[in-house]
C-alpha cells in the first residue's frame, strides 16, 4: 500500500486507466475506452477501420456499429441528430448508406456526401448549410428535408424541388 501512495498523480492516473481498461474488457457489453479523444481500448468489430476527424460523427458511427449484426459494410441507416457534428469528412467510406439524418448539428458543407451512391434520403434540418450542389447530382436521392437552413440559394432549392417534388421540405427562406 505504501508503494501506491508514493506514486505521482500521473502514475496513479495511468494505473487507474489500465485498471479501468482491464475491467471493461471483462464486461459482457462491448464499448470503447478513450482519453482526450484517443482510443485506448475498443473491442468492437471494425473499430480501427474508420476514424473521423469530427468527434460527433465518430461517436454516432460508433453507436450505430453497436447495433446487432451491423458492420461498416452493412450500415444503411445513420441517425445523428444533435451530435454537434460540424464536418462530414470521411463519411464517403459508408458506401452502403441509404438514409442519413444529420438534423440539429452545425454542418455547413455537404460536399463529403457526394460519393454516397446509395443515399436515397437525407434529413438536414437546422444546420448551417448554404450549398446543396452535392445533392443535385445524386441519382438515387428520393427525399430531402432542408428546413432550418435559410441561406441556401433559391435556384438550387428549385432544381432539387423539381427533382424530388413532394419529397422535399424546403427552408422557410432562401437567398437569391
Amino acid at each position: 500500500m505504501k508503494k501506491l501512495q508514493q506514486l505521482s498523480a500521473r502514475d496513479k492516473s495511468a494505473f487507474a486507466i489500465i485498471i479501468l481498461a482491464l475491467f471493461c474488457s471483462s464486461c459482457s457489453q462491448r464499448f470503447a475506452v478513450t482519453l482526450n479523444d484517443q482510443t485506448l481500448y475498443d473491442p468492437r468489430v471494425n473499430a480501427d477501420e474508420l476514424r473521423f476527424a469530427d468527434p460527433g460523427l465518430q461517436g454516432c458511427v460508433n453507436f450505430a456499429l453497436q447495433q446487432p449484426n451491423t458492420t461498416l459494410e452493412t450500415l444503411k441507416v445513420l441517425a445523428c441528430p444533435g451530435w454537434e457534428i460540424e464536418i462530414l469528412d470521411g463519411i464517403a467510406a459508408l458506401t452502403t448508406l441509404q438514409f442519413l439524418d444529420l438534423s440539429d448539428n452545425r454542418i455547413s458543407s455537404l460536399a463529403p456526401l457526394q460519393p454516397l451512391r446509395n443515399l436515397s434520403s437525407v434529413s438536414i434540418l437546422n444546420n448551417r448549410v448554404t450549398d446543396i450542389a452535392p445533392l443535385l447530382s445524386m441519382r438515387t436521392l428520393t427525399s430531402a428535408t432542408l428546413t432550418g437552413n435559410d441561406n441556401i440559394q433559391c435556384s438550387q432549392l428549385d432544381v432539387l424541388g423539381s427533382k424530388l417534388g413532394q419529397n422535399m421540405r424546403r427552408p422557410a427562406d432562401c437567398r437569391d
